[in-house]
């Protein structure tokens, strides 16, 4: 039995309780991050930036923004273009973290492309409204020279009312995950268990179930991947991301003619399920360290996942979505005018 101090965190052990005193580990995440109260963005806790826990790019520097939005306006031309409509574009950032990516692209086009800027609405979907707060407060100059931003739900769009560009910028490593562990030559979901004499959470293996076992077949037949792969040892686990088809399916849904940008961390399904990736990809972050111990100080730290690039690609086409690329983030920005 794999355990781990809980920290004290007595809202997670109330709502393990709660439910029967075992969670799957794509519940266990979703609490640690999402919940309202208590999880790392539900709450607004996410600390962002050089001073924060983590960095992305956006928060580093102004240049990545700046890069960006060259790309973005092109789109919107090529975009308008094949409209038929006077209907306003769209620039979507979907889950916009502190809002520093979406403040670069609003600066951007102040400066360099105002006609276009007043035909542009610029949209943030964001779950959890500890994090708009922030979104708010980070773009508030823009927002008193009444600039077209709006905080919607996907639920709130009609579908096929967008026509622009919907940016996904380290999203998807933040969505919940099962994790899959092989015992005895066979799959087993892992599980997250509280030891309430202890106060400790310790890993537990449960039964896999239908729906991801489908979802693996299909993957590994359409992907010509194994998992576990052959001569996998005992104990060996990975991240399902049963979300990413779910999430790719309700953008697909309201988008009439745009791009969709995905920014994220990633590995090729060769590299993800091979026998040296032992453990996954699963990892957290406080305070710009990396914590090896995914219990530790739950809903206080980053918890993410490398997605995969072929299962991803996948989901997407599956849908509807056309792949115009794929393309490494330094390879981009060079190509961009870093």
């Amino acid at each position: 039995m794999n355990s781990l101090p809980v920290n004290n965190q007595e809202w997670l052990i109330k709502k393990i309780t709660k439910k029967g005193g075992t969670i799957s580990f794509y519940d266990y995440m979703n609490f640690v991050l999402n919940d309202k109260k208590n999880g790392y963005y539900g709450s607004g806790r996410a600390a962002l930036g050089s001073k924060g826990d983590f960095v992305t790019s956006p928060s580093m520097s102004d240049d990545f923004a700046f890069l960006l939005s060259k790309q973005i306006e092109e789109w919107l031309i090529q975009v308008k273009s094949k409209s038929i409509s006077d209907d306003k574009l769209s620039v979507i950032e979907f889950g916009a973290g502190d809002g520093s990516l979406m403040s670069g692209l609003l600066e951007y086009f102040f400066i360099n492309n105002r006609k276009l800027l007043k035909n542009v609405c610029f949209l943030i979907i964001e779950p959890n409204k500890g994090m708009i707060e922030k979104q708010q407060k980070k773009l508030e100059k823009y927002l008193k020279l009444d600039f077209d931003i709006l905080w919607r739900s996907l639920e709130e769009l009609e579908d096929r009312s967008l026509n622009g560009v919907v940016i996904a910028n380290e999203v998807l490593d933040a969505l919940p995950v099962e994790r899959i562990i092989n015992l005895k030559g066979k799959m087993h979901r892992q599980a997250v268990s509280i030891d309430k004499e202890l106060g400790t959470l310790f890993f537990k293996e449960i039964a896999i179930t239908k729906e991801l076992e489908e979802s693996i077949a299909s993957a590994q037949e359409k992907l010509d991947i194994k998992i576990p792969p052959n001569d996998a040892p005992e104990g060996w686990t990975t991240e399902w991301h049963i979300d990413n088809k779910r999430w790719l399916k309700a953008i697909y849904a309201k988008i009439n003619n745009g791009i969709l940008l995905i920014i994220d961390y990633a590995k090729e399904a060769k590299r993800y399920y091979s026998i040296s990736n032992s453990n996954g990809t699963l990892i957290s972050y406080k305070s710009q360290k990396i914590v090896e111990n995914v219990f530790e100080s739950p809903g206080n730290c980053d918890l993410t996942s490398h997605v995969c690039v072929e299962s991803l690609i996948y989901d997407s086409e599956t849908l509807g979505f056309e792949t115009i690329g794929i393309v490494k983030q330094g390879e981009a920005l060079l190509s961009l005018g870093l």
